[in-house]
């Protein structure tokens, strides 16, 4: 592997890291522009409470899970990318406090399986699939405001 290769794998684990943190973001903050923003067009999202297919399958979800959980914040770790020309693939870990559409604050954590493609405008999430559970605690007893 050349130099200059390596840089270019350098710089797309960064690209790569990018979307994955926008993903956070746009989640989080119910900013629609931004998460929309990762994906390609055929991309697939898949949770366990649903799945959306192409640009409208995932903005109908992500509307759904805006419902049903109003407040969350998410934790990506422990990337592990791989770069395989125009396609690369991730495992992380996932942490994130949610407050559902019933009152309830969780943590949990689990893990995401991502792949991506490179296209005319940069990488772009092909998939997201969270992988399962490894805890789900509730960790307050009222709501905590900040």
């Amino acid at each position: 592997m050349t130099a200059e290769d390596k840089l270019q794998r350098l710089l797309d684990i960064e690209d790569i890291k990018t979307l994955m943190a926008k993903y956070c973001h746009g989640i989080d903050r119910k900013d629609e522009p931004t998460f929309m923003s990762i994906w390609a067009e055929d991309g697939d999202y898949l949770l366990p409470r649903g799945e959306g297919h192409g640009t409208d399958g995932i903005r109908q979800l992500v509307q759904k899970v805006w419902r049903e959980v109003p407040q969350c914040h998410h934790h990506i770790t422990n990337p592990v990318i791989e770069v395989d020309g125009d396609g690369a693939a991730a495992k992380t870990d996932v942490t994130y406090f949610r407050l559902t559409a019933d009152g309830i604050h969780q943590l949990l954590s689990g893990g995401y399986a991502f792949s991506f493609a490179r296209t005319g405008t940069g990488w772009k999430v092909r998939s997201l699939k969270f992988e399962s559970f490894v805890s789900a605690s509730p960790v307050f007893k009222e709501n905590i405001r900040g």
